[in-house]
């Protein structure tokens, strides 16, 4: 999984957020004729976003450059920010913890723990200047203080839900990418052995919908390999996966790549149609392969998952009648 990808587009995300919240903050000062000094903060993080936006395409300043950002944004301006607008009695914490989020998912290593904790001790030590020397602090009047609030908490929660929106939402993606990872052949985009083993067990618990395992075999497919190359290889595996999602891949069937050149469907419906569809594909495999001297065929062989008996003696049926149809093959 590429997480630096994922880096990338959360920090894009929490780099735009933080534009947008100077934008709005900066146009709610000048509504509230509050003086320009209240923005020039707003001013220097709208700066500094847009410049985090526009070296982030700079692959080879990125991480560094994203360090940067933060290091600034902890040590200069929460500092600059708390004491100019009134401490305490501000929205610092709100903002501290942002940064925190932010900055615990960005980094990793020696730069997660040198930001993370950074953010203490600067919290820390505004606080207990702020008690210890309450004349470095700008002093407001209530109503500013109100207004101030009114407008930047609303404005602080929007931008902490779309920040953590993008996190869950890269969060969802991330899992449903190694769920395929852990479900899905890479080659033939069939499941793979761990769903057949799933797909199968839960056939042998239904006793009111009868199953059919199947299990089909790519005849000599090194002979194949080794004639035109592992290319076509790949396509005669590719093609019989096709086949078998066309005429299996619905409902509760499940339609696998068993491991190698080898299948597996597990099918629910009747036999005699099983049948049909089984010598289908085994006549449209045979016309793909025709260009190349019919290097490879395919064997079939089914079993009913309904057999009293656990779910490996089935495989066993299967197994045995698939070696059957090959020896036929071989010695006629």
């Amino acid at each position: 999984m590429d997480r630096s990808g994922i880096q990338v587009r959360f920090y894009r995300a929490t780099a735009i957020a933080g534009a947008g919240l100077s934008v709005v903050c900066i146009i709610g000062n000048g509504l509230c004729a509050f003086p320009l000094r209240l923005s020039i903060k707003w001013v220097v993080l709208f700066l500094i976003c847009t410049t985090a936006l526009f070296l982030l395409k700079r692959e080879k300043y990125r991480v560094h450059m994203m360090f940067s950002a933060f290091v600034f944004l902890i040590f200069l301006f929460l500092p600059f920010a708390f004491l100019d607008s009134g401490g305490s009695n501000n929205n610092a914490v709100g903002y501290v913890f942002l940064l925190l989020i932010s900055a615990t998912y960005l980094f990793s290593g020696r730069r997660r723990i040198f930001l993370v904790f950074g953010l203490v001790i600067v919290f820390m030590i505004l606080h207990a200047a702020e008690y210890f020397h309450p004349n470095l602090v700008r002093v407001y009047s209530g109503w500013s203080q109100f207004v101030d609030r009114m407008i930047q908490i609303p404005i602080l929660l929007l931008v902490s839900f779309f920040i953590i929106l993008h996190f869950a939402k890269e969060y969802e993606r991330v899992n449903a990418k190694l769920d395929e990872y852990a479900n899905i052949d890479a080659l033939t985009g069939l499941y793979n052995r761990r769903m057949f083993n799933k797909a199968i067990e839960e056939a042998a618990l239904d006793r009111e919908n009868p199953a059919y395992l199947v299990l089909i075999d790519v005849d000599n497919f090194k002979r194949a390999n080794d004639t035109y190359g592992h290319s076509v290889g790949d396509k005669v595996l590719q093609k019989l996966a096709d086949l078998l999602q066309e005429s299996f891949g619905y409902g509760r069937n499940n339609v696998s790549r068993w491991g190698g050149d080898e299948f597996a469907v597990i099918y629910y419906g009747d036999k005699n149609e099983l049948s049909q569809r089984l010598e289908g594909i085994k006549n449209s495999f045979q016309d793909f392969i025709t260009p190349y001297n019919g290097a490879a065929d395919i064997s079939f062989s089914s079993a009913s998952v309904r057999v009293d008996g656990t779910v490996g003696q089935v495989l066993t049926q299967a197994d045995h009648s698939l070696y059957q149809d090959k020896q036929k093959k071989h010695s006629s």
